[in-house]
């Protein structure tokens, strides 16, 4: 690494460090500013993955009964009577399921006909789980935990496992009693399990709180205390790892018992992994799938064969208000939504979230590519690597949801690699302008404008070694002024040599020459070609003659100020020559080397003050713009051959 590498490198990772902990610290402590748009792009991944034909199914084993509007309709009632449950119930069980969920929340009714009935067809049974709703609350708060052994002792639950507290959400009440704890339901019920939904932040339901923490036990949902019961899997094998993780203890997975670990979101709950419902009539009609009317049911002299699988039997009706807003196909009804979620964990189809550490790594993996990146290229290549590692991250994010259900964070990791990004982008700017700056600080005084303007968009000129090139050279001297420099102070010697420097420099960049170097009181300049044309020699005589009407301004001025006779010769050569950064690379010298730079040199010799002198090629190109005089054939100190020699008279 080179030491501006070094100089440029240590203030950039400073830098990032010092924006990424400060945009990591605020996206952290006011994590609403992104979580609805992280939202909406995981509710926009589940959507595509429904265009690549990529959704899960739903597992077979399992049978929905809806008691639909249609069945509302038929029945003509918009209430049904526990009767009206309780024969439907009787002809589930006598299809011989291995388990029934009633996901109906049986509250306080003045109708009482039935309630004996149906009880006691849900005992006779001994296969039917029933739900319970519940109120989370702090388990520190003193009326809570009043309220937890008042309400929640009347529960007889089966043997649970124990659960760390703080791990789980915490029960605190059951608004709804009659359902929840009335003696005679809880003792017909085979088991129980909380029905509690919980939407996000903008109402969507995404997730399920899979298990939550009652009097210190770790008590089922209804959809997997049902799935339990459906497999004769003892609930008091499961742990709760943490709010990432529950593990199902030796469940049985094709017959074969496996330790299944359930990925959760961080809070303790199952991620939803939904399918359409184009999907799910697809498996209806497939036979794939077996939903049932409760009104046919109640209707048939038969009951439906229901061997071997497990019913959630629940409300699909508009006034029964038992539905919630989804990532796809909006509103659907929850008795759906926990048969989706049954299946997920049976066909082992989850939805995986990663942690923080997970996506700091990814953030960090990110980050190095493009700090890589970016000690080898330019800002233009950096520019383009960070849109392609964040379009790259982008592609690799959906793709991994849509074939394998991990869902990375999007927002927050596109947020904290763009800024870090763009600050190393700015930054890398902004040093380049500096070098820029002193490049052309360097430059300016010896390089014309325009050939600056192109060394700005075309560095390569600068490349060592140069290339041939026809050019003009221009030479230029002061007459006599070794004598002036003998007689007059120093000081007086640098003012002129400044003031003279000044003026003709700026003649020669106005006529787009570029100054070589200045050597006592000369100047070599030359002048380039254009691509399309031959014009150096133009340019030269052109600067040449404007550098004689300025030194005649010059000695009037000196003349006034009682200092000595001031003139100039200029000579004027034409031909081939090396032009470029010729020299060490430490050392950037835009110059010339060739014959030609020893003619001008040796031409500007022979000149008499006030002269300008040219070569025999220069003067093929600018015989039709000048008076000339031939002065003949002239032996140049280094040539082996006379070169024949013009002198310019006056302009025509």
């Amino acid at each position: 690494m080179s030491g501006k590498s070094k100089s440029i490198a240590k203030p950039i990772i400073l830098g990032s460090l010092i924006t990424f902990i400060s945009t990591f610290l605020v996206l952290l402590l006011f994590p609403f500013l992104t979580s609805h748009f992280e939202l909406k792009i995981s509710d926009l991944k589940f959507n595509l993955r429904k265009v690549f034909n990529q959704e899960p199914s739903i597992n077979s084993s399992i049978v929905l009964v809806k008691l639909d509007d249609e069945s509302k309709k038929e029945s003509k009632l918009g209430l049904w009577p526990y009767s009206y449950y309780t024969k439907v119930l009787k002809k589930i069980v006598n299809g011989n399921p291995t388990s029934v969920g009633m996901d109906f929340m049986f509250t306080v009714s003045i109708d009482t006909l039935g309630w004996e009935d149906l009880v006691n067809v849900m005992f006779e049974s001994g296969i039917t789980v029933n739900p319970y709703l519940v109120e989370y609350g702090d388990n520190n708060d003193i009326l809570n935990i009043y309220k937890h052994h008042t309400i929640i002792e009347a529960l007889e639950f089966e043997e649970l496992p124990e659960v760390s507290p703080g791990i789980a959400q915490h029960v605190v009440d059951i608004p709804y009693k009659t359902g929840g704890v009335k003696t005679d339901f809880v003792d017909a019920s085979l088991s129980m399990g909380i029905v509690n939904l919980q939407p996000d932040i903008d109402g969507m339901l995404r997730r399920i709180p899979i298990v939550s923490e009652v009097n210190g036990m770790l008590a089922p949902h209804l959809f997997l205390s049902l799935l339990a019961n459906h497999l004769n899997y003892e609930l008091k094998n499961i742990e709760l790892i943490s709010k990432r993780q529950l593990i199902l203890h030796d469940f049985p997975i094709h017959g074969a018992p496996v330790d299944l670990k359930i990925p959760l979101d961080g809070n303790g709950n199952m991620l939803i992994n939904y399918l359409s419902l184009d999907k799910v009539e697809k498996q209806i009609q497939a036979g794939l799938f077996n939903v049932l009317s409760a009104w046919k049911i109640y209707k048939s002299k038969m009951s439906p064969n229901l061997n071997g699988r497990t019913v959630l039997f629940g409300d699909h009706s508009a006034s029964g208000k038992d539905f919630n807003p989804t990532p796809i196909d909006g509103f659907i009804p929850n008795p759906l939504v926990f048969v989706m979620a049954m299946s997920n964990i049976l066909d082992q189809s989850f939805i995986y979230t990663t942690n923080l550490k997970t996506n700091l790594l990814i953030v960090a993996l990110m980050l190095i590519v493009l700090l890589l990146f970016g000690r080898f290229t330019n800002i233009l290549w950096y520019s383009i690597g960070l849109l392609g590692v964040l379009l790259f991250f982008i592609f690799i994010n959906f793709y991994l949801f849509i074939y394998f259900g991990i869902n990375i964070a999007l927002i927050n990791i596109l947020i904290l690699v763009s800024t870090v990004g763009v600050f190393s982008l700015i930054y890398l700017i902004y040093e380049t302008q500096v070098s820029v700056g002193v490049l052309e600080g360097s430059l300016q005084s010896y390089l014309s404008p325009h050939l600056m303007d192109k060394i700005k968009n075309d560095p390569d000129m600068l490349k060592l070694g140069g290339e041939r090139k026809r050019i003009s050279v221009l030479f230029s001297d002061i007459v006599q002024f070794t004598k002036f420099t003998d007689d007059a102070d120093p000081a007086e010697v640098q003012k002129v040599l400044e003031e003279y420097f000044s003026k003709m420099a700026t003649i020669v960049f106005s006529n787009g020459g570029i100054i070589d170097k200045y050597m006592g009181d000369g100047i070599l300049a030359f002048f380039e070609n254009p691509k399309d044309g031959v014009t150096s020699a133009q340019a030269a005589l052109k600067t040449a003659m404007e550098m004689q009407n300025k030194a005649v301004e010059l000695n009037k001025k000196y003349m006034d100020e009682n200092r000595f006779p001031f003139s100039i010769r200029v000579a004027v050569s034409t031909g081939y020559a090396k032009v470029g950064n010729i020299g060490p690379k430490e050392k950037i010298d835009y110059t010339i080397i060739g014959s030609v730079v020893n003619r001008g040199a040796r031409l500007d010799g022979i000149g008499d003050p006030r002269d300008i002198v040219i070569d025999e090629d220069t003067y093929f190109f600018v015989k039709d713009d000048y008076h000339f005089e031939d002065i003949g054939l002239q032996n140049l100190k280094g040539f082996e051959k006379p070169v024949q020699v013009y002198k310019i008279n006056q302009k025509i």
